[in-house]
C-alpha cells in the first residue's frame, strides 16, 4: 500500500519560518525539511518557499503568507491558507486548498491555479491553465483556464473577471524639492491588494483607495509603490524627490552711514 504524499520545503527565500505542529514555535527555515500533518510555512515582508508536493507538484509561497498542511493521503494532499497568496502546480497529485475564514475550497490535479486570503473571509481563485474545482457552503464552479472567482465567508463563489492589468494608481506630490520631513501619498489599487510604499504594508480600504505618510531624509529620495493584486500580479511606480533643508540665504540690509 502506497505511503501518504510526501511534502517538502525544497527553497527559501528571506524570511522564511517553519512551526512543527500548530502548537509549536515558529522557528527559522532549514533545508531540506520535510513537512508532516499540522506543520507550517510563513513568509515575511520580501520572503517566498516552495513546497515539493510528491514527484511532480509544487506550491509557490508567496510574502507574507502562512500555509499550513492538513491532509497527507496516498493521491492527495491538502493545505490551509491562512492568508496570502499561493500559486499551486499539482503535477498529478490531487492538491485541495482550504482557506481560515472560509468554506472556500480549491482542488485540481494538473494544470496550475492561484489562491488569495486576505485574511478576513475574502478568498480569490485563478486558474492559469488547466480546470479548478471550487466548492463552498453556498456552492461550487468549475474554473476553466484565464476564469477567476471569489467567495466571502460562506457564500456561493461568484465568477470574477481577470483584470488584464494590475490597477496602480499614484497621486505624487507636485513639488519634487521640499524642505518638508515627510509626504504622504494617496492612490488607488484593485480591492484586495496588497500595496507597500518603500517596502512598508499600506492598509487598503474595501474601494481599493491607501494613503501613507513617507518619511523624507535630506538629499535624493527615492519612493517606490508596489501594487500585488489578489490574482498574484505586480505592479510598481516610482518617483524622486529631494529635500533642501537649508535655510534661504538672508538678504543683507544696507542702511549706510549715518
Amino acid at each position: 500500500m502506497a505511503g501518504p504524499v510526501a511534502v517538502e520545503l525544497s527553497v527559501a527565500q528571506g524570511d522564511v519560518q517553519v512551526r512543527r505542529s500548530s502548537g509549536g514555535a515558529w522557528g527559522p527555515a532549514e533545508l531540506p525539511l520535510s513537512l508532516g500533518f499540522d506543520d507550517s510555512v510563513r513568509t515575511g515582508m520580501g520572503g517566498a518557499a516552495t513546497l515539493k508536493v510528491g514527484h511532480d507538484g509544487t506550491i509557490e509561497v508567496r510574502e507574507r503568507t502562512e500555509v499550513s498542511v492538513r491532509q497527507l493521503l496516498a493521491n492527495r494532499a491538502r493545505f490551509r491558507l491562512e492568508r496570502g497568496r499561493i500559486g499551486a502546480t499539482p503535477g498529478g497529485t490531487a492538491v485541495a486548498i482550504e482557506s481560515s475564514g472560509s468554506s472556500a475550497v480549491a482542488e485540481a490535479t494538473t494544470g496550475s491555479f492561484a489562491v488569495f486570503n486576505d485574511g478576513r473571509g475574502l478568498v480569490a481563485v485563478v486558474a492559469d491553465t488547466g480546470e479548478v474545482k471550487l466548492t463552498a457552503s453556498g456552492g461550487d464552479a468549475v474554473l476553466a483556464a484565464g476564469q477567476g472567482a471569489r467567495v466571502v465567508g460562506n457564500s456561493a463563489p461568484l465568477p470574477e473577471a481577470v483584470p488584464r492589468s494590475v490597477l496602480l494608481k499614484v497621486v505624487w506630490p507636485e513639488e519634487k524639492v521640499t524642505r518638508a520631513i515627510n509626504v504622504t501619498l494617496r492612490g488607488e489599487a484593485d480591492p484586495g491588494a496588497v500595496v507597500a510604499v518603500n517596502g512598508v504594508k499600506t492598509d487598503v480600504d474595501a474601494d481599493g483607495h491607501f494613503e501613507a505618510d513617507v518619511p523624507l531624509a535630506p538629499g535624493t529620495n527615492h519612493v517606490s509603490v508596489t501594487s500585488t493584486d489578489r490574482f498574484g500580479r505586480t505592479a510598481a511606480k516610482e518617483e524622486t524627490v529631494r529635500v533642501e533643508r537649508r535655510a534661504p540665504p538672508l538678504k543683507a540690509e544696507h542702511e549706510g552711514w549715518q
